[in-house]
């Protein structure tokens, strides 16, 4: 039973959201990591699509193009995301619906079917732990899941990559966080891309870093999945589009 993992990552270009808004508004499609296994004991397969434009309805369409034509060469009978019913799904849904109707693209009907099969790993993370949940919050941090569960999964660090001195003053903190993409990697990437700067050093090495960042959060995701239960938790947390919690 072929299993997809899928990470998005996003971007604020035009109003940052406010704190915890989730209004899809407020995002565009950057990236998206995935990972596949045949079986879940097999070493996954990694991919990282980028946007290949700036912020025209053309380069949406032409990543969901490709995220199709990736989840199609391959036998994929569930789908896994960390807290995708919130964020991934709900915002993929929109854009879809929204570009079918500026476009001829019909992105909807498929990426319904791409999340048939849904599992959101995040819930059952966060009721196998749920001692751990601050009053406010709904899923723990995905490291943290990771940490409680046994998973060793690596982190994404600034250090290892050459940046100018200045280049990422805005950013806070030693690893890459995905706040950190929302608010700042992620629009300097694609506004390097519409300036056509992709050959310099400086972009190569945040392509770079950005590649590494959605790999580590799909990479080692059906680790996790399976810690918590794998298979068993497919009918609890099964959340196909639109079933938002």
């Amino acid at each position: 039973m072929g299993t997809l993992v899928l990470d998005i990552e996003t971007a604020s270009p035009g109003e940052e959201p406010p704190a915890d808004a989730n209004d899809t508004r407020y995002f565009e499609w950057v990236a998206v990591g995935l990972a596949y296994v045949d079986a879940l004991d097999d070493h996954p397969e990694t991919a990282v699509l980028f946007r290949r434009g700036d912020w025209a309805d053309e380069h949406a369409v032409d990543l969901f193009e490709r995220l199709f034509d990736w989840c199609g060469q391959r036998a994929v009978d569930r789908v896994l995301t960390y807290n995708g019913a919130w964020f991934d799904v709900e915002h993929l849904c929109n854009w879809a619906r929204d570009l079918d109707d500026s476009t001829d693209a019909s992105l909807l009907d498929r990426t319904h079917a791409l999340f048939e099969n849904h599992v959101d790993v995040a819930l059952a993370a966060a009721d196998e732990f749920a001692d751990e949940l601050w009053d406010d919050q709904h899923v723990l941090p995905d490291w943290k899941a990771y940490d409680l569960a046994g998973v060793d999964a690596d982190g994404v660090w600034y250090e290892d990559y050459d940046f100018p001195d200045t280049y990422l003053d805005e950013v806070d903190g030693r690893s890459v966080q995905g706040r950190h993409v929302g608010r700042v990697i992620g629009e300097r990437y694609v506004d390097n891309v519409a300036a056509g700067i992709e050959g310099t050093s400086v972009h190569r090495e945040l392509r770079r870093l950005l590649e590494d960042y959605c790999e580590s959060d799909v990479a080692d995701l059906v680790a996790l999945y399976v810690a918590l239960g794998g298979p068993d938790l497919d009918d609890r947390y099964r959340r196909p589009p639109g079933t938002v919690d």
